[in-house]
């Protein structure tokens, strides 16, 4: 090959990769669309979170809500969020978020922490126009209970005036997103007079342990027979660690996207407080749907129509299985083995719209693609142009004579 051919086809390699490096999106393109978790304990209130999420996260996916919207959203159920506050300030519960009530006093219709708020989204927020998931049930009202102190910390006895309150004040369900790992009989005696009032107490198990390798001792009200245990399971759907004797009931999804407590923009939530989240919302639907039923027979179909998980049986840290959304509502008799009734859900989607940044990537690799085919061509025809050499110089005709 020549020494322009050479030439011609390094430069030609020297523009595909000046190509690509342009086109590429930049490191930090694909970060910039994932929200961030929601921030812990840092001495000041969480505000609006700087990214609004376009995708819908897979819990959702695999939870398909939306199939059974065309029976119940979940108008006329009260769900309780037993832990900081939710903040009424939230566009996506504006109006479905009551006073509730702080057992040191007061309101609890504000969210310093924005953990109550998200658990509350996760339940029931509502379409706002914007990017981002609705929740599982976004016609059901929430109740808000703090049980929390100034410095976020939790005692049994905070705990059960929670759920007192949360019973008095007439909630279906009541989501109880913290625990305490020290049994207690005013905790015990506040969830069973929830159960006698007919309330579904959802509670998350713990899957914290000591730090020794030891299993994560047992979580209360968790523990208590009464109260249905909710186990997290991460996408692979295996279910998180937890200790022998939890006693887990049923496991849901231990992720998804949080609203923020004021502004716009969501945070990403994860653990068996956000599966717990999952329950009490499939929970709400089954409330609004069969009005009829008990909390015990409620409690009874969201386990019957669970999907099998791994890690051995009812006994293991599955329970009786995955939460399945659809079935637990549309289940004509969930003692039967036969599936759920179909039920045409029409052109009913979660509510979220791809984002620009989708649009650009793809747009930049068509073009990519297409200056990749040209730059190969021209340098392939100027290949061949130097293989061939250069080409003679022609005589000029002979003169006459």
């Amino acid at each position: 090959m020549s020494a322009p051919a050479r030439r011609a086809r390094a430069g030609a390699v020297g523009t595909l990769i000046a190509v690509a490096v342009l086109a590429a999106p930049p490191a930090r393109a694909a970060e910039a669309d994932q929200p961030p978790p929601l921030p812990h304990a840092t001495g000041t209130c969480v505000g609006p979170s700087p990214v609004t999420a376009r995708e819908t996260p897979w819990a959702l996916r695999r939870l398909a809500p939306q199939a059974a919207w065309p029976l119940t959203r979940g108008a006329g159920v009260v769900v309780a969020v037993v832990d900081t506050g939710v903040s009424a300030a939230a566009p996506a519960l504006a109006g479905s978020v009551r006073a509730g009530a702080d057992v040191t006093g007061g309101r609890a219709d504000s969210d310093c922490a924005g953990r109550g708020t998200a658990l509350a989204g996760i339940v029931a927020a509502r379409p706002t126009g914007d990017a981002g998931p609705t929740g599982l049930a976004p016609d059901a009202e929430i109740l808000p209970v703090r049980v929390t102190d100034a410095n976020r910390r939790i005692s049994p006895a905070r705990l059960a005036a929670g759920i007192r309150l949360a019973t008095a004040a007439g909630a279906d369900v009541i989501l109880v997103a913290t625990g305490v790992t020290t049994d207690s009989g005013e905790l015990a005696r506040a969830v069973q007079a929830a159960a006698d009032r007919d309330a579904l107490v959802v509670a998350a198990v713990n899957g914290q342990g000591r730090g020794d390798g030891a299993d994560p001792p047992v979580g209360y009200p968790a523990g208590y027979p009464t109260v249905l245990a909710v186990n997290a399971v991460g996408v692979d759907g295996v279910p998180g660690p937890v200790g022998a004797d939890a006693g887990v009931d049923l496991a849901a999804p231990g992720a998804g996207l949080g609203i923020a407590p004021r502004g716009s923009g969501h945070y990403t939530v994860g653990g068996a407080a956000v599966a717990a989240a999952y329950v009490a919302g499939v929970a709400a639907l089954v409330r609004s749907y069969h009005p009829g039923l008990s909390q015990a027979e409620v409690r009874a179909r969201l386990e019957r129509t669970a999907l099998p998980a791994p890690g051995g049986g009812r006994e293991g840290p599955g329970g009786a299985g995955v939460l399945d959304a659809y079935a637990a509502v549309a289940a004509l008799d969930p003692r039967q083995a036969g599936p759920p009734v179909p039920v045409a859900a029409g052109p009913v989607a979660v509510p979220v719209r791809p984002g620009p940044s989708r649009a650009v990537r793809v747009a930049g690799l068509t073009l990519l693609g297409a200056l990749v085919v040209t730059v190969l061509v021209a340098a392939a025809a100027l290949g061949r142009r130097g293989a061939r050499g250069p080409r003679p110089a022609q005589r000029p005709p002979a003169g006459p004579g």
